[in-house]
């Protein structure tokens, strides 16, 4: 009896044992990494300093990396991942797999600024742009003794030195181009943004001198009876003259408005959004034209009335605003407004 259960126990132990090298051939088998498969790729447009280069590894079964791109700059540990290298030169990119795979790649940066002599030429122009202040670009080639340059707002060519300085009239996206010595089979090409100029702010007025209107309990009558004026009494002996037909003239009058200053019209913006002012209290100076044409921070155009109601409850923060009027009846026809409103604690365009 003893001897059939000290059988039975040996049997579960080799039993264990066989699961247990099964289990770790497993895990093993599919954690295994093959290191002289590793799969792993560098992306670069130009290969040129100051170029943002990929790096992307798809080697099977791989759990950590750690890149070295030779320029003695940190390592990143990311399985995708970009660099720039700052000075051309040749340089040995080292990708380890799981701490002990290690695989080495050769890639040479070019110089940015530096133009093949019989490729085409270099364009170099500024990160911002904006409409009205001067741009100034410049052309690398060592072998350019002409220039044309065109930039995409008007038909035909623009400037015709090496370094052109060009005021952009509109905003938008412009395709740069330059021919160098009249070669057009080497045409050098640019796509660039133009930005709208920003609206600043002239002469801001001091808000807290600013008097809003009395509150409606101190225009109430004084309590008591009411009295009769002497003057309706007095008035009912006053002969009145008879009512003769008169002609209208044809010339219609032209509605003037009260005067209203961009500070003044901010302030009393700003009621609209806190929900104390509606847009009809712009009538007056709007003319009765409350559908007047707003420009919304420098990209959409909607009516005054809508522009009310899109602000109306949202804290807002107005950067700049200008008032189009009418020279002869000083109404108010169109406004460019740029402002700001706060979403979940940060301010942001609406």
């Amino acid at each position: 009896m003893n001897q059939k259960n000290f059988d039975i126990r040996v049997v579960f132990f080799f039993a264990i044992l066989l699961l247990a090298g099964i289990i770790a051939f497993i895990v093993q088998f599919f954690n295994h990494v093959d290191c002289e498969d590793a799969k792993f790729y560098i992306f670069a447009d130009q290969s040129q300093s100051e170029e943002s280069i990929e790096f992307y590894d798809k080697t099977p079964n791989a759990k950590s990396w750690i890149w070295d791109f030779g320029d003695g700059s940190e390592k990143d540990v990311r399985k995708h991942t970009f660099h720039i290298y700052k000075n051309p030169g040749k340089y040995y990119v080292t990708l380890t797999i799981n701490g002990g795979c290690t695989h080495t790649k050769e890639i040479v940066i070019k110089d940015k600024y530096a133009a093949d002599k019989i490729g085409t030429p270099k364009i170099i122009v500024p990160r911002t742009i904006t409409v009205g202040q001067p741009a100034y670009f410049k052309c690398i080639s060592e072998d350019a003794r002409t220039w044309e340059w065109a930039f995409g707002e008007n038909k035909g060519i623009d400037e015709t030195s090496s370094n052109p300085v060009y005021n952009f009239i509109t905003p938008g996206e412009k395709t740069i181009t330059l021919v160098i010595n009249g070669d057009f089979s080497r045409v050098a090409k640019k796509v660039i943004y133009v930005h709208p100029r920003v609206i600043k702010k002239t002469n801001p007025l001091d808000v807290s001198s600013y008097e809003f209107e009395k509150k409606a309990e101190a225009f109430a009558l004084p309590r008591g009876p009411v009295k009769k004026d002497p003057l309706e009494e007095m008035l009912q002996y006053v002969p009145v003259a008879p009512k003769t037909k008169t002609v209208k003239d044809s010339t219609a009058v032209n509605k003037k408005a009260p005067k209203m200053s961009e500070d003044q019209f901010e302030i009393l913006f700003k009621k609209v959004a806190e929900g104390s002012k509606v847009k009809d209290d712009f009538a007056d100076f709007m003319c009765d034209d409350l559908d007047i044409p707003v420009v919304k921070n420098d990209k959409d155009l909607i009516t005054f009335a809508q522009l009310c109601a899109s602000v109306k409850g949202k804290k807002i923060k107005i950067e700049s605003i200008r008032l189009n009027k009418d020279k002869q009846t000083n109404c108010i026809k169109g406004l460019n407004i740029s402002y700001k409103v706060k979403k979940f604690m940060r301010w942001s365009k609406d």
